[in-house]
């Protein structure tokens, strides 16, 4: 039992502190994709921690945790598995209600926001093919004075924007405002914004679930910009950003207008990191985030045995 409440603690404790120093990285001048990485690196490390905790309850024996609880028995006789065995069945049993409840959670509001998703892209596809255009990313334009940019993932993604926004705009702003809508398709970024939403929606009482969502609709509009950037140049973006501020598209889909425009101007200056660099440091940190919480629970197995032991 001690291994799998070890574990739990290093979820718990991975869960409620590390949004502190997630939120920072982008300060540092990190990339966004390698923050990304990490953010949803770490969510994914809190939810395989407490799913292997109550799963270490469960199993016979306590799976391998038996042989670690053998070792360090003589120990902790008095706090050992061995000393309340009553505990095992209850634990197990409200940590598996307590997961499946989750589970049911989880798929619930996926199952809700890919059907409204589905209902909006279907509108959107329905007035693309009336306007005839079949290319593999194609651009819907409204016929509205309102500046709108937007995009919409999925199976047949595409990039909405309006006639408003092409007559406030340079040709070389309008290009970069695409680019950057683009880049949201490329990049998967509707995917990994949906996984943020629904971790945050079913597990809100977690810190770093409930940050989630919001961290990643930033990041995602960060790295779109220093990808049109790089195709279009730093100034056309720029300038787009200050001239106009584009109208908030549909819920599901990733707005011009989206994020902190004062942070995403501050992150244009920044210096990029040479693409190795930015590498090594998203598998590194990314590896680190994912094994957080099982590290915790190491070193607080090892640390209490060392404690104990005479």
């Amino acid at each position: 039992m001690i291994p799998a409440a070890a574990l739990l603690v290093g979820a718990v404790v991975i869960g409620w502190w590390s949004p502190r120093a997630l939120s920072r990285l982008a300060a540092t001048g990190t990339g966004p994709g390698t923050v990304i990485a990490w953010w949803l690196l770490a969510a994914a490390g809190v939810v395989a921690g407490a799913f292997g905790s109550v799963l270490l309850l469960v199993l016979p024996g306590h799976g391998p945790a038996g042989a670690v609880l053998r070792v360090l028995h003589d120990c902790w006789s008095t706090a050992g598995h061995d000393g309340f065995p009553a505990l095992d069945p209850i634990a197990g049993l409200g940590s598996a209600a307590v997961l499946g409840a989750a589970a049911v959670r989880l798929a619930r509001h996926s199952l809700a926001r890919r059907r409204r998703r589905n209902v909006l892209h279907r509108r959107h596809l329905t007035a693309l093919r009336l306007s005839g255009d079949q290319r593999p990313l194609p651009t819907l334009w409204l016929p509205d004075d309102e500046p709108i940019a937007y995009s919409l993932g999925g199976r047949r993604p595409l990039v909405v924007a309006s006639t408003g926004l092409a007559d406030r705009l340079t040709e070389q702003e309008l290009r970069a405002v695409l680019e950057h809508e683009r880049a949201h398709v490329r990049g998967h970024h509707h995917l990994l914004t949906g996984c943020a939403e629904v971790l945050g929606r079913t597990l809100r009482f977690v810190p770093l679930m409930r940050e989630l969502p919001a961290a990643m609709r930033l990041l995602v509009e960060l790295a779109a910009d220093r990808t049109a950037a790089a195709r279009c140049g730093t100034a056309p973006l720029r300038s787009a950003l200050l001239r106009v501020r584009a109208a908030d598209g549909p819920r599901r889909a990733l707005a011009m207008a989206g994020g902190d425009t004062a942070i995403r101007l501050h992150h244009l200056d920044a210096t990029a990191e040479p693409r190795f660099t930015a590498g090594v440091k998203a598998v590194a940190g990314g590896i680190a985030a994912l094994l957080a919480p099982p590290a915790v629970a190491v070193a607080l197995v090892v640390g209490s045995g060392l404690i104990a032991c005479p």
